[in-house]
């Protein structure tokens, strides 16, 4: 099966990056106060937005950090003398080849680190990307991802005035042991200066943060939490620290040398955060993110949504046209198919009808007021989402995971609590 949603998504909304817990041992996910935490708004209908079901979003990667992250296991490469304009020259190229006029109704930039990008650079880069693919006439949004420690003035200016209207920072935390031990190469005063650099620039702005460090203590959290909220982001994504194969993290908490946190411990912070920024007017609206009225992320929702995407870049994934495709991950087996005037696909595939309806239902369940659309879903894969597992919903629903309307299914509050166990109970018969 192709791994299709490692470099598809942002990092604001990885499926691996998030917290749910996969069987029902917690006496938090039975708790009415942990619901209110996570479904406040339950009852109000989705916020309204201009995405299209038949329009197509843009994802480019830029794969290139300072360093690389210790709990990273996106496609991203520490610099080390690599040549960024080459690498920018094969990204325009295979946007001429297969993004042509495209017309996104969203773009999202990411990597990697975007704003490592010279800003001479990167304003040339997203200039050429506008003339390709025609998005300064079509999208509704454009995100670019950047770290504190490269965002400056100039940087900040080129995006701006090369298309970019909402940047995402990654901050993930604002103490200097934890940065130090994350591999971070950004102090929290510069994360700091760079969300009000961020507001100064853009008319929207998210924050990425991590919690659950070994040993947090909650209230230094909500410390971090507040710091953050003075900035005012009009959108914050929550993540639990994860542990993922093959990162540096996992080879030092397998080794002994690192202890994960309590499972208990990381509940309650999970469940704090809603509360808090609850308190502060903002809605979870998917399991990890959390925005103020009319600050969703676009490009994110319609990924959610399993719509229609193209990805360019090193790596990148798309979802178009019916076909899964991934990119050659490393830069410079990229490059050189590129400029040898070859497609730089590294895999493909068409996955089948009831593949399809899980990737819709894997992804549209994280939704927390949304969930999935059940006509949406069956136009996309040809299977009506109730019917086709109607014993499992039953099941599920008895259990008060689920709740099945007429048009849609979203979790309870204990259900979105166990997600993993409610997406096991719904796997295909057999990956495609």
């Amino acid at each position: 099966m192709l791994t299709w949603w490692k470099e598809s998504l942002p990092r604001t909304s990885s499926p691996r990056q998030e917290f749910v817990r996969s069987d029902a041992s917690s006496k938090l996910s039975r708790d009415p106060k942990a619901a209110r935490a996570i479904r406040p708004d339950a009852a109000k209908a989705p916020e309204h937005d201009p995405l299209r079901d038949e329009g197509v979003s843009l994802y480019v990667h830029l794969p290139f950090c300072v360093a690389k992250c210790r709990y990273c296991d996106f496609n991203s490469y520490a610099w080390t003398g690599q040549d960024l304009e080459r690498h920018v020259r094969a990204v325009l190229q295979e946007a001429e080849a297969r993004a042509a006029d495209l017309r996104p109704q969203t773009v999202f930039l990411g990597g990697g680190t975007p704003s490592f990008l010279p800003a001479d650079l990167l304003h040339e880069f997203l200039s050429e990307l506008g003339r390709i693919t025609g998005f300064g006439e079509s999208a509704h949004e454009f995100t670019m991802e950047a770290n504190p420690e490269s965002f400056d003035d100039a940087r900040a200016q080129a995006a701006r005035a090369g298309g970019v209207d909402r940047i995402s920072l990654g901050v993930q935390s604002l103490r200097p042991e934890v940065l130090a031990a994350y591999d971070r190469v950004h102090s929290g005063e510069q994360a700091l200066e760079a969300l009000a650099r961020a507001r100064e620039h853009f008319p929207r702005f998210n924050a990425d943060l991590i919690f659950a460090f070994p040993g947090q203590d909650p209230l230094a959290w909500e410390r971090d939490l507040a710091q953050v909220l003075a900035c005012e982001p009009g959108h914050l994504s929550c993540y639990e620290l994860s542990y993922e194969p093959g990162t540096a993290l996992t080879r030092l908490r397998d080794a002994g040398r690192w202890q994960a946190e309590d499972p208990d411990l990381c509940e309650q912070l999970y469940l704090r955060t809603g509360e808090i920024l609850a308190e502060h007017g903002y809605t979870r609206y998917e399991t990890s993110n959390f925005a103020r009225p009319g600050e969703r992320c676009l490009h994110n929702l319609a990924a959610w949504r399993n719509l229609s995407y193209v990805g360019i870049g090193a790596g990148a994934a798309g979802w178009h046209q019916g076909t899964r495709r991934k990119n050659l991950e490393r830069p410079d087996a990229y490059e050189a198919a590129v400029f040898a005037g070859q497609d730089p696909v590294g895999e493909s595939e068409q996955p089948r009808a009831e593949t399809i309806l899980f990737d819709c239902l894997m992804m549209g369940l994280r939704l927390v007021d949304e969930g999935v659309d059940r006509a949406r879903a069956q136009r996309q894969s040809g299977l009506d989402p109730v019917t086709h597992f109607a014993a499992v919903w039953q099941d599920l629903e008895n259990e008060n995971l689920v709740r099945i309307d007429v048009d849609r299914i979203r979790t309870t509050a204990r259900g979105a609590l166990l997600l993993d166990h409610v997406l096991t109970r719904l796997l295909p018969s057999q990956q495609v």
